[in-house]
């Protein structure tokens, strides 16, 4: 099965669970939050759907589809993210308003296109680049303010590919593996 048709079945799946009628024990997978995010390596703007759980709510695991717009004649192409997030403790600060002043976690991103690889395709020597061109891994810290039902929250985070580079590039300089992302989230339950 190719990994856009993988991905449409996923989504289709997660929206099925949200049709009225269904049997009360899938009511534990129905999503919880819906997400837009704004940059983060994950492109332009993502949109998904997202799952809060542990005592406190304490961890989210989220799926987000993006959009990366036409540069310089290239093509535009479509992301798939897998997200984890960690909120250690949560601060009530006011009324209906919650502060989380640090948020952490990872994810895996990969572009929808057959233009970028997993493994080396075989015009190249082996271990030539030594990294795959089709998928990322990220980690971030970040922090995330909540009114009601919904939160906005920024993450400062770096890919895999970046960090590795920092290690093995002296001209590339500290802060420019980093990226900077905003977005919200809106309870669904």
């Amino acid at each position: 099965m190719s990994m856009k048709l993988w991905i449409f079945s996923a989504f289709l799946a997660v929206a099925a669970l949200l049709v009225p009628g269904r049997a009360q024990g899938l009511e534990k997978l129905k999503p919880s939050v819906g997400i837009v995010q704004v940059a983060g390596n994950m492109g332009l703007v993502s949109v998904g759907l997202g799952w809060n759980y542990g005592n406190h709510s304490q961890w989210e695991t989220a799926m987000l589809y993006g959009y990366i717009p036409k540069e310089e004649g290239k093509k535009r192409y479509a992301t798939f993210t897998l997200k984890q997030t960690y909120i250690p403790w949560s601060w009530p600060v006011g009324r209906n308003v919650t502060f989380e002043p640090i948020t952490c976690g990872m994810y895996v991103n990969t572009i929808l296109s057959r233009d970028f690889w997993i493994r080396e395709p075989s015009k190249y020597p082996t271990r030539y680049y030594g990294f795959s061109t089709k998928m990322r891994f990220n980690i971030f810290v970040g922090e995330s303010i909540s009114y009601k039902d919904g939160t906005f929250f920024w993450e400062f985070g770096a890919a895999d590919i970046y960090v590795v580079s920092k290690a093995t590039n002296r001209y590339l300089k500290f802060w420019d593996i980093f990226g900077l992302s905003f977005g919200v989230k809106l309870r669904l339950d």
